[in-house]
């Protein structure tokens, strides 16, 4: 081999280890980007407005009804719209992460298995308050289907162990029996 031939596949080998170094700068930095995308969704449905709107639902569900009985209807019908467009964001968030190309498996079940309680959850109170104020919550519905073909066992149909109520002495869930209690 001559000197430029040498120098050729030098030159070439190189530009493929510099193509390759490059390419795994560029992977990572991916992988962390999506990493902080999931971590931004989580933290849509726990923080800032709409943790506050969850609270209102909790309380007005899982409350005595002297506290209750102090949330008007419009706060309900807010913090039912802020915890319903939450879900909406976390839905479409979820399918983009799904669809990405070179897509982070270990990423996308870290994020379903922190996301998925709160999603059961919400889903849960967002229906029996649905039916209290008398809203169809069919846009709702359909981002929990959408969410439900992501996500392996999600339930978002979870029987409900609450009631409406509005006596004194009322809480609006009964007590969910110990296993084995039964």
């Amino acid at each position: 081999m001559d000197l430029m031939t040498s120098a050729a596949a030098a030159a070439a080998l190189a530009s493929a280890i510099a193509a390759f170094f490059s390419w795994m700068v560029a992977h990572n930095s991916m992988l962390a980007e999506r990493r902080r995308y999931a971590a931004s969704l989580q933290a849509d449905l726990t923080t800032g407005e709409v943790a506050a709107a969850r609270n209102v639902i909790g309380s007005w569900l899982y409350g005595p009804h002297v506290r209750h009985s102090q949330i008007e209807e419009s706060e309900l019908i807010q913090s039912y719209y802020t915890v319903a467009w939450a879900i909406e964001r976390l839905a479409a968030g979820r399918s983009a992460l799904g669809v990405l190309r070179f897509s982070d498996r270990r990423t996308i079940a870290t994020f379903d298995k922190r996301i998925k309680w709160h999603v059961q959850e919400q889903a849960r109170n967002l229906k029996i308050l649905a039916q209290h104020i008398k809203m169809d919550n069919g846009d709702l519905l359909q981002s929990l289907n959408a969410l439900k073909e992501e996500i392996p066992d999600l339930d978002t149909s979870a029987s409900s162990h609450s009631f409406i109520c509005d006596a004194p002495d009322c809480r609006r869930t009964n007590p969910i029996p110990e296993a084995g209690s039964m």
